[in-house]
């Protein structure tokens, strides 16, 4: 978190509306002391561990900038350089397992709290141990077999940086946890609940969020390998040249120093353009960095040396004011931060402008206050604008207080709200405010409200609160200090997304799109069957050239037609382009495979309706062959999420399935992350006679049973049901309800073990998503992970009957996964579908479908009944 020193603008008024720049920018951007710990590995000793080509090149390049005086200057007592191999004149250290946490040690006894340090690993890492969920970070030395012993734990990062006193942390981590040579008997990598936690640490407090002034940059999410280019990784390659000042874009001109901020949006750019030039198979292309931690962060990383010479000589300017004493002390301190950083506000940097007036002689002093005053005025909040502010935001703490699933206290909820607001704009607490934020938890109504409005008018008025995202954030902070990973604030702009995931519909053309890596132009993966895109001949493989719009988004004729080429235009802005007022038009230009020239095609947004009831692949016209074995009569249902019209379409599958025949049914609901839990409910029903399908159990009151009924149901064939660790909520309702009913044998790997209920509530322009009960399977057994430490042997989620347990491992669940997803895709008639892998082989699928086989067969041994 980036402090903020109080300066003096205008007695009371200043400390309301906080004008001064962040952080003392003299001081900052010195850097008091700096400490960096550089590790890369090319090599390693144990040859079951795969090389990184250029890991030590990455980092050796960064060694050179950051010891270069045009950059950070730091001294050579200051850095350490561990290799893989050795490098003299650098003075590397071998990159053993004693080094690397002999130099983490060193950091974080030598670091002070406003030192920077950073740390960057560039190498190869895994599980640490066969069964084992935590990470390790194989040093050269590790030997894969011992790597429990000899790797670099997770948890011994964390244990050193845990000590680290520095609020000014950033780590660069280009790591591959799969980076060895396959084994059968170790388990994949997983990122577990709070991935990279060993570098982000936590604040001791209760609410356990990560430590404020840390920072991760991540080439990948760690289970993919960075793209290399010719001399470098393509990740370091970026940071490279951000940091030396390609990244100083904030404001309205470079100010001579490169932030976290700064850095973190350079890189949101850089990466996928330099991964889509340089990648020569689409994953390649689709290289995605990550930032964990805050990554509004304002701390300097180097200096930006091209801008540095003109910033130094205003500043020697301004101070020849200051001998003159022809300024205030308060405008002197005021103006050295203004001109030195950069500030993120636009009346900030209205009044940089001034400064730099006044320095470079274009202004007077008197004309400097003048300007400053109007400035300053301009700030001041309206009383309305506060109160609504905190009316919403007591409304919202007071519906959580009632309706979460475990008890709360509302003042404390109207505090994490006010701290989190603050913390996430970097600004520091007044006095006066802490103090009262120390009494909030038995503070009444009327105290609370009241709270609430000096909190927002100290803030004042400022663009990136505008629009009611001051409510949206101190909203989206109290709920994410619940530490529920489920419950949350959706703003307005996150609203329709949302509303795609659970209701299964959206107003649009029903086309899913991508980037055509040879022509940058967008490309259509897959029509959305029935939609208006399917229904004018829209099919995969057609590029989109162009969106021409007569009218705009809500109907309103345009002076003149929009034309927007799609060569280089991002699929987001493109869905915003395309999406629109239902029965509004249009239009599209497409060029479909083989044709000699595009034709314009004019859509109207209607109703898409998301399949989730699929069968194993495509009839000729484009509905789904739900018989995945004629000859035995096996039916195949793929459910993918529980939307409303999830239990209608599955009934009218079953029952063309009994048209055919059908003797068994595999039900697969394997990458089901859940949805709305009265359609979990209703197909629970279908399948089993009568019974209790599932108990609900809130924070008070009764619990409530939902109980099965027998009309209607289908309960004449063997069943098997598919799950995997992507299998949550409602999957686990219906999967736990046909096990314990022993209707269905269940196949596949854990479920995830969500065992939650949420309410989503209209709230303002978004809506509150709130935890608001448990669900627990009909023998009463536990479902849900996070009431447990997550250990194998406990109890939750739902796990397949003895003999079906078959784990896949990292590579065979991502073929899994991206098959189904191919089999979704519609294609122009005669055209033969695509398949990333056309040697895969479902091993489930096939367990599942010997187990009904053979029951199938035995069913038909079985003498029949003699009528009576």
């Amino acid at each position: 978190m980036t402090k903020k020193p109080w300066c003096g603008l205008l007695g009371v008024l200043l400390a309301a509306l906080t004008l001064c720049a962040p952080v003392a920018a003299a001081e900052e951007a010195a850097h008091p002391n700096t400490w960096i710990v550089l590790v890369g590995i090319n090599n390693y000793n144990d040859k079951q561990i795969k090389p990184r080509p250029h890991a030590e090149d990455d980092v050796k390049a960064l060694y050179n900038l950051f010891t270069s005086k045009d950059y950070l200057g730091v001294p050579a007592d200051h850095i350490r350089l561990l290799l893989g191999g050795t490098d003299a004149k650098l003075k590397s250290e071998s990159a053993t397992k004693a080094n690397i946490l002999a130099s983490l040690e060193w950091l974080a006894s030598n670091a002070k709290r406003d030192d920077l340090v950073i740390f960057t690993f560039v190498g190869e890492g895994g599980p640490l141990g066969e069964k084992s969920e935590r990470r390790c970070y194989f040093a050269k030395d590790t030997l894969f077999k011992d790597r429990n012993k000899t790797a670099v734990a997770d948890g011994d990062i964390d244990d050193r940086l845990g000590k680290l006193k520095s609020r000014r942390f950033c780590a660069f981590i280009d790591i591959d946890f799969r980076g060895f040579k396959n084994d059968p008997k170790v388990i994949e990598a997983t990122l577990g609940g709070s991935p990279y936690k060993e570098f982000l640490s936590d604040d001791g407090t209760e609410e356990r969020a990560f430590r404020p002034g840390r920072v991760v940059f991540l080439a990948t999410n760690g289970l993919s390998t960075s793209l290399d280019l010719k001399e470098q990784g393509l990740f370091t390659n970026a940071l490279l040249t951000g940091l030396k000042g390609a990244a100083d874009k904030d404001g309205y001109e470079p100010d001579g120093v490169v932030t976290v901020d700064e850095l973190a949006k350079y890189l949101d750019k850089e990466i996928p353009e330099l991964a889509k030039k340089y990648g020569k198979t689409p994953m390649e292309q689709a290289q995605h960095h990550f930032v964990l931690g805050d990554r509004s962060e304002g701390f300097v990383l180097t200096t930006n040396p091209a801008v540095a010479g003109k910033v130094e000589a205003r500043l020697k300017k301004f101070d020849k004011l200051v001998k003159d004493k022809k300024l205030t002390d308060t405008l002197v301190t005021e103006g050295r931060q203004l001109l030195q950083r950069m500030p993120k506000l636009e009346a900030q940097q209205n009044l940089r402008k001034a400064y730099q007036k006044v320095a470079d002689g274009k202004i007077t002093v008197e004309e400097l206050k003048k300007e400053r005053d109007k400035i300053v005025a301009s700030l001041k909040l309206d009383k309305d604008i506060a109160e609504r502010f905190a009316t919403k935001v007591y409304e919202g703490a007071d519906m959580v207080a009632k309706d979460y699933v475990k008890k709360l206290n509302e003042g404390e909820l109207v505090g994490w709200a006010i701290r989190g607001l603050y913390r996430k704009l970097g600004e520091r607490l007044p006095t006066d405010l802490a103090d009262r934020l120390d009494k909030v938890k038995t503070m009444k109504e009327k105290e609370l409200r009241q709270l609430l409005i000096d909190a927002r008018e100290k803030l004042g008025k400022r663009e990136d609160l505008a629009g009611d995202k001051d409510i949206d954030l101190a909203l989206q902070r109290m709920m994410g200090n619940l530490k529920d990973p489920y419950s949350t604030y959706i703003d307005p702009d996150t609203l329709e997304r949302f509303k795609r995931g659970t209701e299964g519909s959206y107003i649009g053309v029903g086309v899913q799109i991508e980037t055509d890596p040879e022509t940058g132009m967008l490309k259509v993966r897959t029509p959305i069957w029935g939609g208006p895109a399917y229904k004018a001949g829209i099919r995969a493989g057609d590029l989109i050239t162009e969106i021409i719009r007569d009218v705009d988004k809500d109907g309103k004729p345009l002076e003149k037609p929009d034309v927007i080429s799609t060569k280089g235009l991002a699929t987001g802005d493109a869905v915003k382009k395309i999406l629109g007022k239902e029965g509004t038009p249009v239009k599209l230009k497409v060029k479909r495979p083989g044709a000699d020239k595009p034709e314009v095609l004019e859509l109207k947004r209607g109703k898409i309706e998301m399949e989730t009831v699929l069968g194993f692949q495509r009839k000729s016209d484009d509905h789904w062959d739900f018989m995945i074995d004629p000859k035995t009569k096996i039916g195949y249902i793929r459910l993918t999420q529980f939307t409303r019209h999830s239990a209608a379409d599955m009934t009218k599958a079953v029952e063309q399935l009994k048209k055919q025949g059908v003797k068994g049914l595999v039900l697969d609901l394997r990458f089901n992350p859940g949805g709305l839990l009265d359609q979990a409910y209703y197909i629970s029903d279908l399948f089993i006679d009568d019974g209790l399908v599932v108990s609900i159990r809130p924070r008070e009151g009764k619990e409530r049973k939902l109980t099965g009924f027998s009309e209607g149901s289908v309960t004449d064939f063997p069943m098997v049901c598919m799950v995997n660790g992507g299998s949550a909520s409602g999957s686990e309702i219906v999967s736990a309800c046909l096990q314990d009913h022993k209707r269905a044998i269940i196949v596949g790997e854990r479920s995830f073990g969500k065992g939650s209920v949420q309410n989503v509530i209209p709230f303002g322009g978004g809506e509150m998503k709130m935890t608001t009960a448990s669900f627990w399977r009909p023998s009463g057994r536990n479902l849900n992970k996070s009431s447990t430490s997550g250990k194998e042997d406990e109890d939750w989620g739902v796990i397949p009957d003895k003999g079906f347990l078959l784990p896949l491992s990292r590579k065979e669940r991502d073929d899994l996964e991206e098959r189904q997803t191919e089999t979704e895709v519609i294609y122009h008639k005669g055209a033969t579908p695509k398949f990333s892998n056309p040697d895969f082989k479902d091993r489930q699928l096939d367990l599942a479908l010997t187990y009904l086989r053979d029951q199938i067969k035995l069913a038909g041994r079985v003498p029949a009944k003699k009528a009576s």
